[in-house]
C-alpha cells in the first residue's frame, strides 16, 4: 500500500515535466518567430513574467497553509488549460502587456499545482525512509517525464504532438484527483515568513539550496554556446541532454539507497564533490570532443539524485520538525513556496549573470565571446559554486541535518 500511495503522489510529475519542457524551450522560440514579436521583445516579456512568477510564490504558500492546499491544484489546472488555450489559439502578436499578463496567469497556475504538491510529503510521511521514498519517487517521475518530452519531438509529427499535449493535460487532471489525502486535524494557524526566516535552520538550509540551484542553472543558459563554439558539436546537444537526464533517472534508486545507508547530509556532499570533479574535466575538452563531453554528461547526470531528491527530503524533514515544535501551526506550503521562489530566482539570476559576463567579453557586436570566457561561465563558475555548497554543508550549523538521520521527526 505504501508503494501505491507513493506512486499516486508522484504521478503528476509525469505530466508536469512533459508539459513544462516544451513551455520553457519551444514556446518562447515559437512566439519570437511565428508570433511576430522578435527575440528581444520576447526576452523582455518573459523576464517580466518571471518576476511576476517569483512574486506570487509566497502568497500561494500562505493561501495553501490556510487550509486551501487541497483545492489549489484543481484551480491551477483550470487556469493552466485556459491560459494555454488562449496563448496557443488566439492570433498573435498581442500588446506586450497582455502577453505578460497571460504568461503570469499560466505561471501562477503552475504554482497553484506545484507548491501544495511539493509540500504534501510533509503531511504524508512519518519517518526518514518514507520521506526519502516520497521525494525520490517524485524526482524520478519528473526525470522520466523530461526524458519523454525530449524524445517526443523526434518521434511524433506536429499534429500528434498537439494531441499528446492535450492528453497530458487530461492525465494531469486525473493524477491530481488521485493524489493521496493529507491527514485531517491540522490547525489553520500559520507561521509568517518573517517567523520562518527567523529560524536559523531555515536560513542555513536556504543558502546552500539557492547557491546549488544557481550552480545548476548557469550551465543550462550557456550549453548551446559551449557545444557550438568550444566543442564544435551543436548537433549533439539533444544527445547530451538525453544522456544527462537518462543517467539521472537510472541513478535515482542508487542515491536513495546511499542516503538510507549513509545519511542525507553525507550523500548530498558526496554528490556535490563528485559532480564538481567530473564537470571540471570539461576544461580539457576542445573542438571535436563532443562524445567525451557526453561521457562527462552521463557522469554528472548520475549526481542528479543527490542534487534533487536529497535536498528536498531535507526540506520535508525541516518542515516536519517545525510543525512538531509548533503543533498548532501550519508551515509546510509556506516553506516550500520559499524554496520554489529561491529556485526561480536562481534561474533568473543565472541568465542575467551568465549573459552579462559573456557580453563584457565580446570583442565586437555580433561576434561570439572567446572560448575561455564561455568555459569560465559554463564550467568554472558552477564548479566553484558546487564546492562552496559542499563547504557550507560542512559547517557546524548544518550538523542538525545529519543528526536527524538517526531518528524520526
Amino acid at each position: 500500500m505504501a508503494a501505491v500511495q507513493q506512486l499516486r503522489y508522484a504521478l503528476p510529475g509525469l505530466s508536469l515535466a512533459i508539459l513544462g519542457l516544451p513551455f520553457y524551450i519551444y514556446v518562447p522560440l515559437w512566439l519570437a518567430e511565428e508570433g511576430g514579436y522578435g527575440y528581444g521583445a520576447i526576452g523582455a516579456i518573459f523576464f517580466a513574467a518571471r518576476l511576476g512568477d517569483i512574486a506570487t510564490d509566497l502568497p500561494v504558500g500562505s493561501i495553501a497553509d490556510r487550509g486551501f492546499g487541497h483545492r489549489l491544484p484543481l484551480l491551477g489546472w483550470l487556469l493552466l488549460v485556459a491560459s494555454a488555450a488562449v496563448l496557443i489559439g488566439a492570433p498573435h502578436p498581442w500588446h506586450s502587456g497582455l502577453l505578460v499578463l497571460a504568461l503570469v496567469v499560466l505561471m501562477l497556475a503552475w504554482s497553484f499545482i506545484t507548491i501544495p504538491w511539493l509540500a504534501l510529503p510533509v503531511l504524508l510521511s512519518k519517518n526518514r525512509d518514507e520521506r526519502l521514498a516520497y521525494n525520490s519517487s517524485r524526482e524520478g517521475m519528473l526525470l522520466f517525464g523530461t526524458l519523454i518530452a525530449m524524445l517526443a519531438p523526434g518521434i511524433f509529427d506536429a499534429n500528434t504532438l498537439r494531441v499528446t499535449l492535450a492528453g497530458m493535460l487530461g492525465f494531469l487532471l486525473l493524477s491530481l484527483l488521485g493524489l493521496p489525502s493529507a491527514p485531517k486535524g491540522r490547525s489553520a494557524l500559520t507561521s509568517s515568513y518573517r517567523q520562518l526566516l527567523a529560524d536559523p535552520r531555515v536560513r542555513h538550509l536556504a543558502g546552500p539550496w539557492f547557491i546549488n540551484m544557481l550552480a545548476n542553472a548557469i550551465p543550462g543558459t550557456v550549453l548551446v554556446l559551449f557545444m557550438r563554439e568550444v566543442l564544435g558539436a551543436e548537433a549533439l546537444i539533444p544527445l547530451a541532454l538525453l544522456s544527462y537526464f537518462a543517467a539521472g533517472f537510472l541513478a535515482m534508486p542508487i542515491w536513495y539507497a546511499v542516503a538510507r545507508r549513509c545519511g542525507r547530509l553525507w550523500s548530498w556532499r558526496l554528490g556535490l564533490l563528485l559532480s564538481a570533479v567530473l564537470f571540471s574535466l570539461g576544461l580539457g575538452l576542445g573542438d571535436g570532443d563532443g562524445y567525451w563531453f557526453i561521457a562527462i554528461s552521463i557522469g554528472t547526470g548520475m549526481m542528479l539524485g543527490a542534487d534533487q531528491a536529497i535536498p528536498s527530503t531535507m526540506q520535508t524533514t525541516l518542515a516536519q520538525r517545525l510543525m512538531a515544535e509548533q503543533p498548532n501551526t501550519a508551515v509546510a506550503a509556506r516553506l516550500f513556496a520559499l524554496w520554489s521562489m529561491l529556485n526561480k530566482a536562481a534561474m533568473g539570476l543565472a541568465v542575467g549573470v551568465a549573459y552579462l559576463w559573456l557580453g563584457t567579453q565580446q570583442t565586437g557586436v555580433g561576434t561570439p565571446p572567446p572560448e575561455w570566457a564561455i568555459c569560465a561561465a559554463y564550467i568554472v563558475a558552477p564548479v566553484v559554486l558546487k564546492l562552496l555548497v559542499f563547504a557550507l554543508l560542512g559547517r557546524p550549523q548544518m550538523a542538525y541535518l545529519g543528526h536527524e538521520d538517526g531518528g524520526d521527526v
